[in-house]
């Protein structure tokens, strides 16, 4: 159809544009036989034809100072006019219809991409059940408070195993699937989904009373905490890789998720907390080659009012 429609559209185009000129030769026409009847009668011939039509359909002839004139050339050049009009009208009309038959296969192609999104957003819903565990990854990062010149580094890494150790033991007496790897940073592994809320409560918490001990001791401290959901058979060395990554994006002070834990943690209607976007981060491992990561922020659900 649309080639029929561009067809269309440009004979009548083209026609819309002859019309002005025929118009004019048509007013021209009308002229010459005032001033070289001889040179009318010897140019004539390509339009006298439809000037007939025009005689035979509206005889028109006036009588000036004794002489009878032919209208027939003059109402040709006015119907000219009228025809560029209407070649016009049919012209858009064609565009419109093009335009409509344009937007119909767009609108096909939209039903075709939800219908496509929808069984795309279906097999992920799937396939996100089979998500049991979230891994978390905790960084320190302790500084002086005041004397910034002060060498502590070996007083600090002492802190922090002696914490990573604290909250292994905290969290293991309650949880008993989570599995903690200690270094300079914290891994640890949990396979007790369905209670995610305490266990992240429970961690802020500690956290919380280790800044306020630090102050004590003159001793900022912030963390990065990075957190994302995986199955029971992924690599729990290439998840923990996954998280460093995540890590050297830096978002203090806050935890953040990945878009597999989102999916997972808000099938949960009753959750505690809001997984709430925080932009796209692009890891690169080489100068070319870059991955990135949609990244979420756990907020605190607002209390509801009654």
């Amino acid at each position: 159809m649309k080639k029929i429609y561009t067809l269309l559209y440009n004979f009548l185009t083209i026609l819309k544009v002859l019309c002005p000129i025929i118009s004019f030769l048509y007013a021209l026409m009308w002229f010459i036989p005032f001033f070289d009847r001889t040179l009318f009668l010897s140019l004539n011939g390509p339009f006298e034809p439809f000037a007939i039509i025009v005689r035979e359909l509206h005889p028109s002839a006036i009588i000036f100072q004794g002489e009878v004139i032919d209208m027939s050339y003059i109402i040709s050049s006015a119907l000219f006019i009228g025809f560029h009009y209407i070649f016009g009208f049919f012209a858009n009309k064609m565009g419109d219809l093009y335009n409509y038959d344009e937007i119909l296969k767009i609108r096909k192609q939209d039903r075709e991409v939800k219908e496509m999104n929808t069984v795309i957003k279906r097999e992920y819903e799937r396939e996100m059940t089979n998500y049991s565990r979230f891994t978390l990854l905790f960084n320190l990062i302790l500084n002086p408070a005041y004397d910034k010149t002060a060498k502590r580094k070996n007083e600090f890494n002492l802190l922090k195993k002696d914490f990573y150790a604290h909250l292994v033991k905290k969290i293991s007496s309650k949880y008993k699937n989570a599995k903690g790897i200690m270094s300079d940073k914290m891994f640890l592994v949990c396979e007790d989904f369905e209670h995610f809320d305490q266990f992240i409560e429970k961690f802020v918490e500690e956290v919380k009373i280790f800044i306020l001990e630090n102050i004590e001791k003159d001793i900022t401290t912030d963390f990065c905490l990075s957190i994302d959901a995986i199955k029971p058979e992924r690599n729990i060395f290439k998840a923990m890789e996954f998280l460093e990554k995540i890590d050297s994006f830096n978002y203090k002070n806050s935890v953040i998720a990945t878009s597999a834990f989102k999916h997972k943690y808000e099938k949960d209607i009753n959750s505690r907390f809001v997984v709430v976007p925080i932009g796209t981060s692009r890891f690169f491992e080489e100068p070319d080659d870059f991955e990135d990561f949609e990244l979420y922020k756990l907020k605190r659900r607002p209390a509801k009012k009654f």
